[in-house]
């Protein structure tokens, strides 16, 4: 790939696959998609990568926003200019075919020092995409499937901690307890308003099992974040991932509505959706200058 080439960005997370476009400019938009199946990447290839080709998928993946759809690439786009992170192989085995070879991000090659061999290749991503844009120290909670804890010290990886994320919480207290599935709260929240705090002492069973996993979430983020800065006073912390938006309101109003015990967490803690993105584009940023 030319460094004057536009190219795609291709995150391969547990249940959804994230996609970033750019430019020479930078990032210029956003997108996401359940994951592929062999034919489907073979209709994107034969598309090009245009926005032709993820519109006819539409039935598939879902409408685009209009954001969205503002992103999607007017121009062709060949294999060897799709960059791929993954941590779903399966997923990445697709892009590694020889008539679809894309650019796979590889451990060695990122440019952090204190990786371990299990360290999944998204965190890495993402702390690099902190430490662009933010700084280190920096401390970075991706809420998805997973919530994963990623610290990051003078590009060299701090450590870290990994636990079950809002919805594979819900779904196994779903699977475990036959009694209480009917009662399982939904979390799926309207994108245009803020979700509501659950009340702390419910009166039904159901508000006291979203009781339970708020707040034990927002909490143990809390204690892990204070941990951050009693060792890092200075240290920056980035919540990234699908239920950042949703989690970082529940912290905001957990602060409101308890006499503000933890007055730093809302005003101290950023939201960055992208930050994936801008580790890809560190990554890549590196290789084509080693190219």
């Amino acid at each position: 790939m030319k460094r004057s080439e536009p190219w795609l960005a291709l995150v391969i997370g547990n249940t959804r696959l994230h996609w970033g476009y750019f430019d020479q400019a930078g990032l210029l938009g956003s997108w996401h998609t359940p994951h592929l199946t062999e034919a489907i990447a073979a209709s994107l290839q034969q598309a090009h990568f245009t926005a032709e080709g993820w519109e006819s998928l539409i039935d598939w993946s879902g409408p685009y926003t209009e954001t969205e759809r503002a992103a999607l690439p007017q121009a062709p786009l060949s294999p060897e200019n799709i960059w791929v992170a993954s941590a779903v192989p399966a997923q990445s085995n697709l892009w590694k075919q020889p008539h679809r070879m894309a650019s796979i991000v590889t451990r060695s090659h990122i440019p952090l020092s204190g990786m371990y061999p299990t360290l999944g290749i998204d965190r890495a991503i993402n702390l690099l995409g902190a430490g662009e844009l933010v700084g280190y120290p920096v401390l970075v909670i991706d809420a998805g499937t997973a919530i994963t804890l990623t610290a990051g010290v003078a590009k060299s990886v701090y450590g870290g901690a990994i636990l079950p994320g809002l919805r594979l919480q819900t779904e196994s207290l779903a699977q475990k307890t036959a009694s209480l599935q009917a009662l399982i709260p939904s979390f799926e929240v309207d994108p245009n308003a803020a979700p509501m705090l659950p009340t702390r002492w419910a009166k039904d069973t159901e508000g006291a099992i979203a009781s339970g996993l708020i707040y034990s979430l927002t909490a143990t983020l809390t204690d892990y974040i204070l941990s951050w800065w009693q060792q890092f006073p200075a240290g920056q912390v980035v919540l990234t991932g699908g239920d950042a938006p949703q989690l970082h309101s529940y912290l905001i109003q957990q602060e409101n509505s308890e006499n503000k015990r933890t007055p730093e967490i809302v005003s101290r803690v950023q939201v960055n959706s992208d930050l994936m993105f801008y580790g890809m584009q560190v990554y890549c940023r590196e290789r084509m200058l080693l190219a």
